[in-house]
């Protein structure tokens, strides 16, 4: 805010500019200046009339302020002043120079881009998961844990430096558990609607699993440029109390599925089953980071606000320097700078599979970069064979999804991490989850054997004592060299033409473990179509939605009626829904097709269970 050339006073401050004003504040930027000849530019949030007369509001802005000025992290926007001046409340806060998220993505559209590049749009999230856990673990004076909540996790409270830093911003609807105080109001719903947790709708007790779901839903932004839920507002928080979300692929179908499978489980409908803190979805997003696009150059995101705001920078004198490099892998981004519209999934797509372009796999040994299975199949490696470390990553984490809660009060826990992640987890032979997961384990004094198992790639075994059991196991699994072709069939010419084809048949040399994870994925490549269904069932699966995941199935079952996965998934679909007819009849003819698969032993448990009934 400037009149006649000249910075207005304000207290100590000089107000500049006026940056926007919301309901119920105004904000502006500021100079602040500690001695003649040095100053530094703050922002100042002024109280708006008649909000500054309401004693609830005034609460809430102080309680903004006492929380974020005990906040001091890289990843949060720094508070370091307030009080009254004119009669009016304020907050000096750190000026950040950049943008906030909610204008880098409506900026991304109109330059051709639909969605942010999966690892930039990880690598962003790590940055806000650092910050949230850090204002999730604070504690008083006396020690004692705040139990502070954001609540408003959203794009337009994470703001990206034009250095490419990222600050999380806007405490003012947080609430901590101050002495004397409740740690939320009974009944009252804030934060904008379309980023509510399923607790949030219901004006539950809040706790930091509730913004672990909101950051999950910005992830979901970055990475397809559409939200979960969409609509207004009573089908939205409807849709959210009940679980009912669109899956990541239904937008961007070459999204990466170990990264979709991390997306789903941090907008899981029940606390119990998401990411445990910030801290735990900030690991699992770090190391599908460093597995899947190890070569991503950190500097990518600075250049990519320097391009984005490209006019605004030269306008304010600093125009950037943006790397040749970069701006090929724009070009490759945004098929030539060809327009890109966010309701277009098929060309949003495009972004992902750029990624792989970029940044190849024969760079990276034994990584998958990009999350496309169409270029992983070109990079030396038989395309069944990535297709079957992607469907056993989908089908293991439904199995975790319809294991029950095997925690005990006195547990210890056990956080198990591979690379790459998704490999199945056994605990004494049985299945319990997969990758990136945490065990719960019982004291005494026997010793358990727990298993890592992943498609194409050597198992991993290691003995666990209950009495000395260990915080984490992180394992680096080793690729399994890709088999040999098949040899040609032996044909006797002499024998009749019935008879050649059983020759043909058992001509052919292979193993029975070899042959099961050919055909347990092999009819995707018969049946795209059919394959299409049965991903976007598991995504449902995964996120609680039976009703719409069985409907996936059936459609899958009635474009190829032999694909065993899905007649594994409307098995877990009627066990789900206590519908024991149709769980038995999916389980046994899954079991007629792949009697050796990875969901045998459960097929058979349920129906052993259910016989005689």
């Amino acid at each position: 805010m400037t009149t006649g050339g000249h910075a207005t006073r304000f207290g100590k401050y000089e107000l500049l500019e006026r940056l926007g004003a919301g309901g119920m504040a105004v904000v502006h930027r500021a100079r602040f200046t500690v001695a003649e000849g040095v100053s530094r530019s703050v922002v100042i949030k002024r109280v708006r009339d008649p909000y500054a007369q309401d004693p609830a509001f005034v609460r809430m802005f102080l309680n903004e302020a006492r929380i974020s000025m005990g906040l001091s992290h890289g990843n949060i926007v720094q508070v370091f002043d307030f009080g009254q001046e004119a009669g009016e409340y304020f907050l000096a806060m750190e000026w950040v120079d950049g943008q906030p998220l909610s204008k880098v993505l409506k900026r991304l559209k109109l330059k051709g881009m639909a969605h942010l590049p999966a690892p930039l749009a990880v690598q962003l999230m790590v940055e806000v998961c650092k910050g949230l856990h850090h204002a999730h673990t604070r504690r008083d004076e006396q020690g004692r844990p705040l139990g502070l909540v954001h609540r408003d996790v959203s794009p337009d409270n994470v703001l990206v430096s034009y250095e490419g830093e990222v600050k999380l911003s806007d405490f003012g609807i947080a609430k901590a558990q101050w002495a004397g105080r409740q740690d939320t109001d009974a009944g009252v719903v804030r934060g904008k609607f379309l980023y509510l947790s399923p607790e949030q709708t219901r004006a539950e007790a809040l706790d930091a699993r509730s913004d672990v779901y909101t950051a999950g839903v910005v992830l979901f932004e970055m990475l397809t440029g559409r939200r979960p839920v969409e609509g207004d507002q009573g089908s939205v928080m409807e849709r959210i109390a009940t679980g009912d979300l669109t899956p990541t692929q239904a937008y961007v179908p070459d999204l990466d599925p170990s990264l979709g499978a991390l997306a789903s489980r941090a907008l899981a409908l029940r606390r119990d089953d998401r990411f445990t803190s910030a801290e735990d979805f900030q690991r699992a997003l770090a190391e599908w980071l460093a597995y899947r696009a190890p070569l991503f150059p950190a500097s990518t995101l600075r250049h990519l606000m320097a391009w984005l705001f490209e006019e605004e920078l030269k306008l304010a004198g600093q125009p950037p320097r943006i790397p040749e490099s970069f701006l090929r892998q724009v070009a490759v981004w945004t098929g030539e700078g060809s327009p890109l519209g966010s309701d277009e999934p098929e060309r949003a797509s495009s972004v992902h599979r750029a990624h792989a372009t970029a940044f190849p796999e024969e760079d990276v040994p034994g990584a998958l970069v990009g999350g496309s299975p169409a270029a992983d199949m070109g990079a030396g490696v038989p395309g069944w064979v990535w297709a079957a470390v992607i469907a056993a990553a989908a089908l293991f984490f439904v199995g975790r999804a319809v294991m029950p809660d095997l925690s005990e009060p006195d547990a210890r826990k056990l956080q198990v991490v591979s690379s790459p992640p998704g490999a199945e987890v056994r605990w004494d032979g049985k299945h319990v989850g997969m990758t990136p997961t945490v065990l719960s384990v019982a004291p005494g004094e026997d010793s358990h054997k727990l298993e890592l198992r992943f498609v194409g790639y050597h198992p991993w075994a290691t003995t666990v004592s209950q009495s000395a059991v260990p915080e984490r196991v992180q394992v680096t699994l080793e690729r399994l060299p890709p088999p040999p072709p098949p040899p040609e069939p032996v044909v006797d010419a002499r024998v009749p033409e019935p008879e050649k084809a059983g020759s043909r048949r058992s001509g052919v040399a292979r193993s029975d473990g070899q042959r099961e994870a050919r055909e347990a994925l092999d009819w995707i490549e018969r049946s795209p179509d059919a394959g299409a269904e049965y991903t976007l069932g598991v995504q449902l699966l995964v996120a609680g939605n039976d009703g719409q995941a069985g409907q996936k199935f059936v459609t899958c079952l009635r474009l190829l009626e032999t694909a065993a996965e899905c007649h594994l998934g409307m098995g877990r679909v009627g066990a789900r829904t206590a519908r024991w007819g149709v769980a038995r009849e999916h389980y046994r003819r899954y079991l007629q097709l792949r009697p050796q698969g990875a969901g045998a032993a459960e097929a058979r448990q349920y129906i052993k269970s259910r016989s005689g009934r």
